[in-house]
């Protein structure tokens, strides 16, 4: 593991780096998802298949989360933003192809969308854009929205019926992910990402509905749209059959874009 700062040495973020034999090919960068790390299964799985492959990979923490430096709770979306674009422009040179999953998906639409001269394909897995409006605050009752107003922070449930797994959400996170919305009617008509995009998601997945994803894919300005629904499958996507599926995107995004 090693670390990179930012330009004024107060944050950094863990990271692993693996230079491929194909080393003029993009590199590949995953991005984890809400309260994750970058040694998730997907995240190591993806790494050795690149190894396999000789492609160029990265992957990292995002501020807050594993061993990377920050607290979850004091994180927004242009922070986790910013760790994505120090990322890109201090450990790559030339294209990259973002794979994100849940909410690293959306870090990934949107990297792709404000920085298009380096993102040159995206796939996602059960892709989270506009979680935090339309999965979580679309979701409070009033007094659930006064309490996080009023106290800074909420705790959220996940989508289970025993509620038996929780999560802090700050009023912060709420408020300035409103500028990256993507889906919601506050937001442009269309989604200006014109790279190749591959959308993959479960049909069972109770988390983040698989209709985001279709919802995406009518959005966006790309012609080059591949979505790709696994019946039997949940939010996790780490099955081996479902890892499969992300290779196989991977190497028809590399491909579309030679």
């Amino acid at each position: 593991m090693k670390k990179l700062y930012t330009s004024d040495k107060k944050r950094f973020l863990a990271y692993h780096k693996q230079i491929g034999s194909k080393n003029k090919a993009p590199y590949i960068i995953f991005l984890h998802g809400l309260m994750s790390n970058m040694n998730g299964h997907k995240a190591i799985a993806t790494e050795k298949y690149c190894q396999e492959q000789g492609y160029n990979f990265i992957r990292f923490d995002n501020f807050g989360n594993g061993s990377s430096s920050g607290e979850f709770i004091d994180q927004t979306i242009s922070d986790w933003l910013s760790g994505v674009n120090l990322v890109i422009q201090e450990l790559t040179e030339g294209p990259v192809l973002l794979v994100g999953s849940s909410m690293g998906a959306w870090l990934a639409l949107i990297a792709a969308k404000l920085t298009p001269q380096k993102v040159i394909g995206v796939i996602t897995l059960a892709a989270a854009a506009d979680f935090t409006k339309e999965l979580i605050w679309d979701k409070f009752t009033n007094e659930e929205k006064d309490i996080i107003k009023k106290q800074g922070i909420y705790d959220v449930c996940s989508n289970n019926p025993e509620c038996n797994e929780s999560y802090p959400i700050s009023y912060n996170l709420i408020e300035d992910s409103k500028k990256y919305l993507m889906l919601s009617k506050l937001s442009e008509k269309n989604i200006d990402i014109y790279c190749p995009l591959h959308l993959i998601h479960g049909v069972q997945d109770i988390d983040v509905p698989y209709t985001i994803s279709l919802r995406i894919a009518e959005k966006v300005e790309s012609q080059k749209v591949v979505v790709k629904l696994i019946k039997d499958a949940n939010h996790r996507l780490s099955r081996e059959g479902d890892l499969l599926i992300l290779y196989n995107s991977i190497e028809e995004v590399l491909k579309s874009i030679k």
